[in-house]
């Protein structure tokens, strides 16, 4: 047996979007090292801070590095064959497969996680991380969360897996190409909802809601619980009788209702510890005041912030716009730390300052318009979405054609569906409105 021992490591930021920055495979042939290759991979994307924290891997290395569509056939080629091998390979696995999907390439390969391999191996060990089989097995880990370094170790780690494996255990851990591709009992009923917005739920024999997901590709994402082969989706898998699918068609409408949805049904299989599509926080100051004298930039964790958005790069870009328009001083409203951030962040942009504080109703009215109707995309291809606002909140939405309905707005709020609005709500249509997907609707 072949096997292809690879790592990688991604951007960071939303589940689903990640893109690969660094690759490594390592091909193992009668437990020897017979190929390998390794690269930096353009993400044609900024890096989450923390990741080039991590990894060392900066925006400047990435820039001049080759675009994964132009590794896609070596990697291709280089893992004919093989068994595709890592270490958790939920994660490898799923953004292998969901960067060659996006080149519309359905990349399947028989799979082994190296994880529950180690664990019937070596019963005994506490934990099971890449740290702990380093310090385990006496091996080094010459480049930590890097590619080369983790893919290398693993390989390491998998050769003396199969000198070790006297009871036939690789049988139990391994999952061919065809389980893999077949294993999903929804198959046909997600055949046609490729890049379809929706969200979806899987049920267990007793109805109850088991797991509820978002995705812009309805068909990936479901597809993708029967192909990971980690404890938790095994579980899920066994458990799994139904599949209902919500057609949305809009991902700003899907975002809020399933934050919505996972917090009203609590399914047992949902992470509780995944973030959200917005995961940063913007908390003011004075917390209770109609004035604000000053702002703090958070990852949001336990508390609710004031206002949502997706990363650090979307906060300091929405704060120099207020603090530009409102005549605000950087050194003032801005605390120390977040000061440093916000100049790394935004352009070098320079104004006279004013005034001292801002109301909190004028950071509100940044968000979107006050009084408006949003559209975006609907669940087919004339139809769009309407999202209404109405005093700055968010009333609810429906579905029309513009080509054959009226845009009339008292008839859009007859046929709307109610939305409760609130703070994460906002932060999404907020998000989706400054990226042009959501568009005012001239009346």
């Amino acid at each position: 047996m072949r096997f292809s021992v690879i790592d990688i490591e991604c951007t960071g930021g939303t589940w689903g979007a990640e893109k690969i920055i660094d690759v490594a495979v390592f091909v193992l042939e009668d437990g020897e090292i017979v190929d390998q290759f390794v690269s930096l991979v353009n993400p044609e994307m900024s890096i989450d801070p923390y990741v080039t924290k991590l990894t060392g891997i900066t925006n400047k290395m990435v820039r001049t590095a080759p675009k994964f569509y132009e590794l896609a056939k070596r990697l291709v080629k280089i893992t004919e064959g093989t068994t595709f091998v890592a270490h958790n390979i939920g994660f490898d696995y799923r953004v292998f497969q969901q960067e060659f999907e996006n080149l519309g390439f359905d990349y399947h390969r028989a799979t082994l996680d190296t994880i529950p391999y180690c664990e019937r191996i070596f019963p005994e060990w506490e934990n099971y991380g890449l740290k702990t089989v380093a310090k385990e097995l006496g091996l080094v880990n010459s480049a930590r969360h890097r590619a080369e370094g983790d893919a290398r170790l693993t390989a390491e780690l998998l050769q003396i897996l199969l000198q070790k494996d006297r009871e036939s255990y690789l049988d139990k851990v391994f999952v061919s190409k065809s389980a893999s591709e077949n294993r999903n009992p929804f198959k046909e009923q997600v055949k046609n909802l490729q890049n379809r917005v929706g969200i979806y739920y899987i049920y267990n024999e007793a109805g109850e809601a088991i797991y509820v997901g978002s995705s812009k590709d309805l068909q990936n994402s479901v597809n993708r619980h029967f192909v990971a082969d980690n404890k938790l989706a095994l579980s899920l898998q066994a458990e799994a009788t139904r599949l209902e699918i919500e057609d949305i068609g809009n991902e700003a409408i899907a975002q809020i209702q399933f934050k919505r949805t996972v917090e009203n049904i609590r399914p047992i299989y949902n992470n509780s510890k995944k973030r959200n599509f917005l995961n940063f926080g913007l908390f003011t100051e004075p917390k209770k005041s109609a004035m604000v004298e000053f702002v703090r930039v958070y990852p949001v964790r336990h508390k609710a912030p004031q206002f949502y958005f997706e990363g650090p790069k979307a906060v300091y870009e929405f704060l120099q716009r207020v603090m530009m328009n409102e005549a605000l001083d950087p050194f003032t409203f801005l605390l120390d730390k977040d000061r440093e951030h916000y100049f790394k962040h935004t352009k070098n942009l320079q104004w006279k300052a004013k005034v001292k504080e801002v109301a909190l109703s004028t950071l509100r009215d940044y968000m979107y318009p006050t009084e408006a109707t949003l559209v975006g995309p609907g669940r087919k291809d004339n139809e769009k979405c309407a999202i209404l606002i109405e005093g700055g909140r968010i009333l609810g939405y429906t579905y029309f054609y513009l080509a054959t309905d009226g845009i009339d707005r008292s008839q859009l709020k007859k046929r709307m569906v109610h939305l409760e609005h609130d703070a994460y709500a906002a932060g999404i249509v907020h998000h989706f409105y400054s990226k042009g997907y959501l568009k005012l609707l001239e009346v």
